[in-house]
């Protein structure tokens, strides 16, 4: 395996990636960004840590995102130079979503990791309504792996709507699908598609085990298409199909959705009942990733 880079920005996630050089692999760097305001808890880490082969210390010049921008060349550096290499930015800044999205549009293995602490989840009360999953399967526990996604899964970029109408697709293979369209870093973005697609239940259960398996993102880079209009068709017709809806309409609906303000979904359903003669289903089922299709 190829040596993993990892980009810590101490303004933004302060002292809490201490633990990090011990977890790593021996052949992997990480690279600490820290400016002459960084914590006298940092200080007594560099202190003990000088001569560890794992850290490269960097200083940064200080100033309104100064450090950003001075780690963004230093990854842009890296990329030119070791293509091959994975790279990840710890930081919870959400600024740098732009630049992982855009090397990971090009092949290159870039992803984000934050330290934001999550609420348990709460429970609902009431009695819970049943939703189906992907053809009427039970929800599923999110048991997605790199290695369990084969060649034989991937299907060719174009002609989506008439290969979905000559297969059935399996859970991974939905997997596949949604990266063609949804760039791994959207972390937001992957929820919805997941949950419109698969039901709410099983959505969120494949959604967690998707958001902290890094191998399984970086493996679903490589299927992300550039095509802008393929993307939005894609992630429409994958919708559809899952609730058996016409796949045929998948064109249409994306021409919808990119002629409004994606503020305005009041506009966006009368243009659906319009086009396909009130059936409500259509928007119901793909209210969930209209922002979604409309930034992608």
């Amino acid at each position: 395996m190829k040596r993993k880079y990892y980009l810590i920005d101490t303004e933004n996630v302060g002292d809490r990636w201490f633990d990090l050089p011990a977890k790593i692999r021996k052949k992997d760097r990480v690279i600490t960004f820290y400016t002459k305001n960084h914590s006298k808890h940092l200080e007594a880490y560099l202190a003990e840590q000088i001569h560890n082969p794992k850290i490269l210390w960097l200083e940064c010049i200080a100033g309104n995102n100064a450090l950003d921008y001075q780690l963004i060349g230093v990854l842009s550096y890296l990329i030119a130079r070791y293509p091959e290499a994975s790279f990840c930015i710890f930081s919870n800044d959400k600024d740098y979503q732009g630049i992982v999205g855009f090397w990971q549009s090009r092949g290159i293995a870039v992803s984000q990791k934050g330290f934001i602490i999550e609420d348990k989840k709460k429970k609902k009360k009431g009695k819970k309504k049943k939703k189906r999953g992907v053809k009427g399967k039970k929800a599923g526990n999110g048991n997605i792996k790199e290695e369990n996604i084969t060649k034989e899964m991937i299907m060719p970029v174009y002609g989506i709507i008439e290969k979905l109408k000559q297969t059935e697709l399996t859970d991974k293979q939905y997997f596949i699908e949604i990266a063609k369209s949804v760039p791994v870093a959207n972390l937001g973005g992957w929820y919805q598609a997941l949950t419109a697609i698969m039901g709410q239940e099983k959505g969120r259960n494949y959604y967690q085990d998707f958001k902290a398996d890094d191998n399984l993102k970086e493996s679903l880079l490589r299927y992300y298409v550039e095509d802008k209009y393929f993307r939005g068709v894609n992630l429409a017709a994958l919708v559809l199909y899952s609730h058996n809806l016409d796949i045929e309409k998948a064109e249409d609906i994306y021409k919808i959705i990119h002629s409004h303000n994606e503020k305005k979904i009041k506009d966006v359903k009368a243009d659906f009942n319009k086009k396909f003669n009130n059936e409500s289903q259509y928007f119901k089922v793909l209210q969930p990733v209209i922002r979604v299709i409309k930034k992608i």
